[in-house]
């Protein structure tokens, strides 16, 4: 990786995040759902993940010399124009899940939370591999 020290210290901090997830070994929708404690702590650790990617993202291109965006989504187009991502679209959602546990806060679906904990940690793991390899 050709970028500094701080982004490979924000990418472990998601990595870390991942690995609190998967230590609490949520075993199914039903353990899920019935435990709040679960719910807000997978919350706020999806939450941190997808924040030090927008990080991640505006260090990035700020270390590109781009102009800042106007959106997170942008942010990640630009990586995927510049090749350092090949599939921004991939990480848009992550990035919708977010915006939407912060500012509806107060009600969070939590079969949402479910499907993003069961099916789409690899999303993560795929953004850490994309950026150390550009």
């Amino acid at each position: 990786m050709k970028y500094n020290g701080v982004i490979e210290s924000k990418l472990r901090t998601i990595e870390d995040k991942l690995a609190q997830i998967e230590s609490w070994k949520v075993e199914s929708y039903t353990v899920f759902a019935e435990s709040s404690l679960l719910q807000n702590g997978v919350e706020r650790a999806l939450q941190v993940a997808v924040e030090v990617m927008i990080d991640i993202s505006e260090r990035i291109l700020a270390l590109e010399n781009q102009p800042p965006k106007n959106s997170s989504a942008e942010s990640l187009e630009a990586l995927g124009a510049l090749g350092i991502i090949q599939d921004p679209n991939k990480y848009t959602a992550m990035i919708r899940f977010r915006n939407f546990i912060v500012h509806r806060y107060e009600k969070v679906d939590t079969e949402i939370v479910y499907d993003i904990l069961s099916t789409k940690l690899d999303l993560f793991r795929d953004f850490i591999r994309e950026i150390r390899s550009a």
